[in-house]
This record gives C-alpha cells, sequence and structure tokens, in this order.
C-alpha cells in the first residue's frame, strides 16, 4: 500500500468532497401549505408574546398545545387553553388541549377516576360553550410512559374510560394520543392493539421526536401497526419536537430536518418543546428570554411566507439529520421558496425542476440565510448571499449553495422575471374610463398586492387578487387597508381632471388613494357608507392634476371592504359641472348627507322649484362649514359648506 491509501481524510480540503445534492420538484405536489409544524408547546401565555399581529402572526402558526387548566392547584401557573385561545383565533391558529394538565405535579398527581373524570367534564363543558372556535382537539393524557404512576391499567382504565367520555359529550371533538415522550415501539404497539380492539384509537396519533434523524424510522414501524392491527391510517401530531441538545431549542439549522420530514410523511400538526420552564410564552424559543426575534423566528417567517402547495423535495438522505429542505410554489403569486439546512457543512446543489412554464426562461433567484449562536441571541434580520438572473432549461435549474455553519438556515427564493406592461397590452386612455380589474400584468409584488393567497371573488382573473360580479362586469372586493393594484395609463394632454368612481361598500371609513409614478396625487378618498357590497354607486371625488403622456396610476385601498367597479377620469373643459349647477339644483330629490368619513348625518328634501344651491340648504339645515358628501339616484357629490 502506498502513502495516498493511508492519507486521514480529515487532512484533506473541503473542496475534495462532492457537494451533496438537493433534488427537489417544484411541478410535484405532496399536499397544500398549512405550516404543520408551525407551533409549539406552552408557546402562548396571557401576555406573552405581547403583540401577537408583528411577532405571531406572520409565522402562520397552525397549533399551540396549551394546558387544559393553569393557576394554582394545576401542573402550569399560566398560559391556560381557555385564557389563550381568543389571542389567536383571529389570525387562524388552533389550540390543542392538554388534559392532563388539569392535575397537578411532575409526575401527575392523579387521584382516582371520578375525580379525573369530573376534571374533564369540566374542561368539556367549557370547551362547549366557548365563543371560541378555534379547539384542535383532546390531547387526553402526557408522556404516560412516564408519567403514569397509577395502578389501574393506563390503556383499559384512563384511555378508554376518557375516549369515550369525550365522544358521549362531544362526539365531534379530534382525540389526540398516546404522547409517548419518544417512540416507544413495544408500548406503541400495546396502545394500537387494545384501541383497535377496543373501538378507542385516537383520531390522531402523537409521539415526541427528540433529534429528527429517527422519525422516518418510526414512522414506518407505526404504519406497519397500522396494517398490522387493520387500523384506518391516522395522521399524526408530533406535539413536542426538538433537537436532542435541547440548548438548542429552535435552532434554524436543526429545525430544518425536522419541517422537511414532517411535511413529507403525514403529519398534521408539530409543536417545538419548551425545555425552559421560567419562560413560557416564547414560541419554543424563537423569541430570546426578553421576547426579541432570534435566528429560528426568522426561519419560521420564511415558512410562514409559503403559500401554493407544498413541493416535493428528495435529500442525500431521508432517514438522517443531514442536509435537508422543504419547498414551496404559489402559481398565483408567481415564486418558489426552498428552504434547506441541517446537520451538514459545506456545497450543496440545490436540483430544481418543474419550474412554471408561466415563469419565463429566466428567473430572479434570491439566496439568503439567518444566522443562530444561541437560543437568547436576537437576531435582527436575515442575510443576503446572492440576488441573481437564471436561465431556465427545460424547466430547470441548479443553485449552489455553500452551508457554513450546521445552526444556520438557507433560502433559496426563485420569481419570474415578467416586466410590468398594461392589461391586454393596452394603456388605459385618459379622459376615459378605467375598469378597476384591468390591472397590469406583472405578478404580485409588481402590478398589485394582495394580503391573501387566492382570489376570493373566483372571477375573472386567476391570481391573488379578489375579484367579484358586479352588475354586468366585475368590480375588486374583499379589499383589505393597504391593498393596492397599478395601471399603465396614457394621459392625452396635462391639466386637471375630474375623477368618479363606482363602488358599493356597507363599511364606514373606506375608500382610496391614488398615485401616479408613485407620488400621490389625492388625499384619502372616503366614500359614503351603502346599504351593501352588490349596490354600486358614482362618486364624484374631486380633481385630479395628470401630465401628459405615459405612467403608472397606483390605486390605494383605505379601510377595509370597499368594492370598486371603474374610476372615470374626465376632462372638466369637455362635460359640464355637475354639483352646484342650476340642473342640480332644479332635481325634485331628496338627499343623503354623509360627513367626509361616510358616515351617514341626515337628509335634505328639496322641491322642483329650489333655486338655492346645496351649499346654501347644507347651510340653512344648520350644517356647520367642512366638507359633505351628498347622494342622490345613485350620483355622489363633494359639497363644501364655508
Amino acid at each position: 500500500m502506498n502513502f495516498k491509501t493511508f492519507f486521514p481524510l480529515f487532512l484533506l480540503p473541503a473542496s475534495v468532497f462532492a457537494a451533496v445534492n438537493l433534488n427537489v420538484s417544484l411541478g410535484d405536489s405532496i399536499k397544500p401549505v398549512t405550516h404543520v409544524a408551525t407551533g409549539s408547546l406552552y408557546g402562548l401565555t396571557e401576555t406573552l408574546p405581547s403583540n401577537i399581529e408583528k411577532d405571531v402572526a406572520p409565522l402562520k402558526p397552525n397549533v399551540f398545545l396549551s394546558p387544559a387548566r393553569s393557576g394554582s392547584g394545576r401542573q402550569q401557573p399560566i398560559g391556560g387553553a381557555f385564557l389563550v385561545a381568543p389571542r389567536v383565533e383571529s389570525i387562524g391558529a388552533k389550540i390543542q388541549i392538554r388534559l392532563a394538565d388539569v392535575l397537578p405535579g411532575w409526575p401527575y398527581k392523579f387521584q382516582n377516576m371520578d375525580h379525573w373524570k369530573n376534571e374533564v367534564k369540566s374542561v368539556i363543558n367549557d370547551k362547549l360553550k366557548s365563543n371560541n372556535k378555534n379547539f384542535d382537539g383532546y390531547e387526553i393524557w402526557n408522556e404516560p410512559n412516564d408519567t403514569w404512576k397509577s395502578s389501574i391499567d393506563f390503556n383499559s382504565g384512563l384511555w378508554k374510560q376518557t375516549y369515550d367520555l369525550i365522544r358521549q359529550m362531544d362526539p365531534g371533538a379530534k382525540i389526540i394520543g398516546p404522547s409517548y415522550s419518544f417512540y416507544h415501539g413495544s408500548k406503541m404497539e400495546e396502545f394500537v392493539k387494545y384501541c383497535s380492539q377496543n373501538n378507542c384509537m385516537p383520531d390522531v396519533v402523537s409521539w415526541h421526536q427528540w433529534g429528527s434523524g429517527g422519525f422516518v424510522g418510526s414512522v414506518e414501524t407505526y404504519r406497519n401497526l397500522e396494517k398490522k392491527y387493520n387500523v384506518k391510517p391516522r395522521p399524526l401530531s408530533i406535539n413536542e419536537y426538538s433537537s436532542t441538545e435541547h440548548s438548542e431549542e429552535g435552532c434554524p439549522g436543526l429545525s430544518i430536518p425536522f419541517i422537511a420530514k414532517f411535511e413529507r410523511h403525514g403529519v398534521e400538526s408539530a409543536m417545538i418543546s419548551w425545555w425552559f420552564v421560567p419562560l413560557p410564552g416564547r414560541l419554543g424559543s424563537l423569541l430570546t428570554k426578553d421576547n426579541e426575534r432570534g435566528g429560528g423566528w426568522w426561519l419560521y417567517k420564511w415558512y410562514g411566507d409559503m403559500s401554493g402547495y407544498m413541493a416535493k423535495v428528495v435529500p442525500p438522505n431521508d432517514k438522517s439529520d443531514g442536509v435537508d429542505g422543504f419547498a414551496a410554489l404559489d402559481k398565483k403569486k408567481g415564486f418558489a421558496s426552498i428552504v434547506l439546512g441541517g446537520n451538514t457543512k459545506g456545497d450543496v446543489n440545490v436540483n430544481i425542476s418543474g419550474i412554471p412554464s408561466a415563469f419565463g426562461n429566466k428567473v430572479n433567484v434570491t439566496v439568503e440565510y439567518v444566522v443562530w449562536e444561541n437560543k437568547d441571541k436576537a437576531v435582527p434580520s436575515t442575510n443576503l448571499v446572492s440576488d441573481k438572473e437564471y436561465d431556465v432549461s427545460d424547466g430547470k435549474i441548479t443553485v449552489p449553495v455553500n452551508i457554513t455553519n450546521t445552526k444556520y438556515g438557507y433560502r433559496v427564493y426563485i420569481t419570474p422575471i415578467i416586466p410590468q406592461a398594461p392589461y391586454k397590452d393596452v394603456a388605459a386612455a385618459i379622459p376615459g374610463k378605467i375598469e378597476v380589474e384591468n390591472y397590469d400584468v406583472g405578478g404580485s409584488g409588481k402590478a398589485y398586492s394582495d394580503k391573501d393567497d387566492d382570489n376570493k371573488g373566483g372571477e375573472y382573473r386567476d391570481d391573488a387578487v379578489d375579484i367579484v360580479k358586479a352588475g354586468n362586469g366585475y368590480a375588486i372586493g374583499y379589499t383589505q387597508e393597504g391593498e393596492w393594484l397599478e395601471y399603465t395609463v396614457k394621459v392625452a394632454k396635462s391639466g386637471e381632471y375630474n375623477l368618479n368612481a363606482s363602488y358599493a361598500t356597507s363599511s364606514e371609513n373606506v375608500g382610496f388613494k391614488l398615485y401616479v409614478d408613485g407620488n400621490a396625487v389625492t388625499d384619502n378618498i372616503i366614500v359614503p357608507q351603502g346599504a351593501d357590497w352588490e349596490t354600486y354607486s358614482t362618486y364624484e371625488a374631486g380633481k385630479v392634476n395628470l401630465t401628459e403622456g405615459e405612467h403608472v396610476l397606483k390605486l390605494e385601498i383605505v379601510g377595509n371592504y370597499v368594492n370598486l367597479d371603474w374610476l372615470e377620469f374626465v376632462d372638466p373643459s369637455q362635460t359640464t359641472r355637475i354639483a352646484g349647477t342650476p340642473a342640480l339644483q332644479r332635481m325634485n330629490a331628496s338627499y343623503d348627507v354623509f360627513s367626509a368619513t361616510g358616515k351617514f348625518l341626515g337628509r335634505i328634501d328639496r322641491g322642483a322649484t329650489a333655486t338655492e344651491s346645496l351649499t346654501a340648504s347644507l347651510k340653512n339645515a344648520g350644517y356647520a362649514n367642512g366638507v359633505y358628501i351628498i347622494r342622490t339616484s345613485g350620483k355622489t357629490h363633494r359639497v363644501t359648506v364655508r
């Protein structure tokens, strides 16, 4: 043997080792995006995190595991399910109720079945009476392999009797268990065998997972039990998970293989563990002890940003804690997101196939990473590695990523390079009418910004903008504050234009604001409150100064829930003023009067022979100086009383 045969591998430079491959098939959907792994054990309390919208909502949390009761005489002093559920219902998060936490102590101080059943009944009754509807289900017990110390048999005693009680009182509820502290092979087989023979199989099977490497093998073992005992396959809840080094709870690089495998192997919900007893309410160490964002928060923000469907990812070894990844494609919003990391350092070739043809033959690819030092180190942001164009060949590209630290997480973000352009390639003419649903092409972030993933109205265009039917045409609907749309327009000549808008709303203090080439050309335009979202009125919104030539007009939504059908820009030299003219004064009608914020104030009745102006009518009716909105016969006018 020569010297080279025995040359130690650890002395070779890193460049000698070949890059590993992570294969991503964007064309293969494995499931809709549901953010299965974004949850935590005791991650919420009555007061923490203090800002739900800022620190929790962006993560799109799925399910939190909370004690059924908290306080004196309970296992947990704070964070009871009925106290935290109201905090997160509006952001779509659910609460899994841990029944065992009605008891004190560790292991739990179980008294007897009568006491236990009375406690469970009180929890079920509170759940049935609750105004909150975001309860995921009941986890009957926690870690029975370690905490069940009674002489009563767990399966036939505690489990079966509690199962039957829940089915009797809350028959539609989800029952979750057995929640062993790890995948305990022999006990899980005893449990499945007993439950299959005694009609008490949980709706969701749960256990706790320490280290991601053994998870896939545990799933395979469990699925074999289902086949052996003729059990219909159950979804899984890994209702506590973490690295085997508990100080690394929430670490990005070590969390990624968990999330990837959970998405790949039928997990319905998963909750980050809680090893640091004095510090609940930290989303499983995604926030520091001072409730600042840590590195893990940014990883789960990447996860929360995913929408559309989860795509197929094949790692080098699914049964290891090495490099792995999870990916999502949203065709409507026009992006693909791939997150990777794991217990591997060095070069990774991210081989991406199935890039939609609609993305074109060039895409923009951003690579970034997030650092992690420890669970209490705040991290202000992610870090950019590269941002460049890639040529797409047969729907494929390869993006190299160098993992420099096993604790870091990495993201590859792909967007099409589609220039913003007028809808149907024709700029909207001004003067003229712009149908609001005919916003530019170019996709999310370029031609529009919409806060939800789907076209809720389901009409006209196949992207994330919500479009509804309006008479014989279409309008935008389900609008939310800050959403916007852009239009390429061609202004015939410079000057001042009258602006009219067709709208419908039953909301107060809603409307829109206009920008041209990024500069505001109106203040907030607030429209009067209407009867509903199907009855459209025309609102005279004042004047707008425009410059001749081609521009980008931006329409921004003010307030929540106003439907907009069209905008009209009228050259005043080609029309007759309406508000305050003798023609309007001669109308025989009743006028509804609204404040500038759209609040109904009253009504003025004016006869056919009335000669006074609307301004005088308002003064005579006792209205103070200010701006008012007057509506009659489907037309709306702005009148100023001085």
